[in-house]
C-alpha cells in the first residue's frame, strides 16, 4: 500500500486549485452564437411539437 504524506497531498491540492482556475475561466467566458446557428434555431422554434418523433420511436426503431 502506497504511502501518503502530506507532501503528496500538498501537490494533488495544488493540482487540483489549477485546473479550477482553468475551468473557472472558462465559464466565466461570453460565448456568442453564430449567424447561422441564431438562424437554426430561430427556424428550430418555429417548428410545431406535433411535428417531433416520439424519442421512444426512435429507440424502438434503433434498438430492434
Amino acid at each position: 500500500m502506497e504511502t501518503i504524506t502530506l507532501e503528496h497531498i500538498h501537490k494533488d491540492i495544488v493540482e487540483v486549485k489549477s485546473e479550477l482556475r482553468r475551468l473557472s475561466s472558462v465559464i466565466e467566458e461570453d460565448f456568442e452564437l453564430s449567424e447561422s446557428t441564431k438562424k437554426e434555431l430561430e427556424e428550430a422554434r418555429k417548428e410545431p411539437l406535433s411535428s417531433y418523433v416520439a424519442h421512444e420511436k426512435v429507440l424502438k426503431e434503433f434498438l430492434e
